[in-house]
């Protein structure tokens, strides 16, 4: 387990002035964590992003490590970017701490609480579009094992009247006419007679030389 610390916020920028920058770092600075485990990302009025935040969490961040921020809001400007934070927090097993974590119903704690709820729903349809999508892929994939993309077991209308013109013809005159191999043949054959009562009379059938299912 690893103590960091982390503030984020404009410093000295021409058009935007936030004082409370200065004053989260000396907090971190007390805070007794060292400065080369301390982040800082400094915005300007053109660009807001962390950067310094997301190599934290993609390069040194690891399970039961703590991120101490002065302020909650040093971690975010929004709920959406909160959200979206609480997806690296789940997947790290990060312990977030703050000054202001005071749970109050005034306080950024709040903002915090939803936000963490709301991730989770929205990770909860996350994972439920995922299993769809891998459910599409798949089908997909079992699709392109036969020919033509079609799934073998489909009983389409020509074999139908393939299996209606086999039962007075040979095999033979039946791949001739539907332009099938013998082995499709003897599958549909077996495929819907499997579905067939079980109480059928059998009768061999001299001509084609098999056994006639009625």
């Amino acid at each position: 387990m690893t103590m960091y610390g982390y503030v984020s916020g404009y410093y000295r920028d021409k058009v935007i002035m936030d004082p409370d920058l200065e004053r989260h770092v000396m907090v971190l600075l007390g805070s007794g964590i060292p400065r080369e485990n301390c982040f800082t990302d400094r915005f300007s009025h053109n660009n807001k992003e962390r950067y310094e935040l997301h190599k934290f969490f993609a390069n040194v961040a690891k399970e039961g490590d703590i991120l101490f921020v002065p302020d909650l809001t040093d971690l975010y400007s929004n709920i959406r970017e909160l959200c979206c934070l609480m997806y690296d927090v789940e997947r790290t097993g990060l312990v977030i701490k703050s000054s202001d974590m005071n749970l109050s119903d005034d306080s950024d704690a709040s903002n915090w609480i939803i936000a963490s709820q709301l991730a989770r729903l929205d990770y909860t349809h996350y994972l439920h579009q995922k299993w769809i999508s891998k459910s599409v892929k798949k089908n997909k994939y079992q699709a392109t094992l036969n020919v033509g993309g079609r799934n073998k077991r489909v009983i389409t209308p020509q074999y139908k009247q393939a299996y209606e013109y086999l039962q007075s013809h040979t095999y033979d005159e039946t791949r001739d006419k539907f332009h099938l191999s013998k082995s499709t043949i003897y599958r549909i054959k077996k495929q819907i007679n499997s579905k067939q009562s079980n109480n059928t009379h059998r009768s061999y059938n001299l001509q084609r030389g098999d056994y006639d299912e009625k």
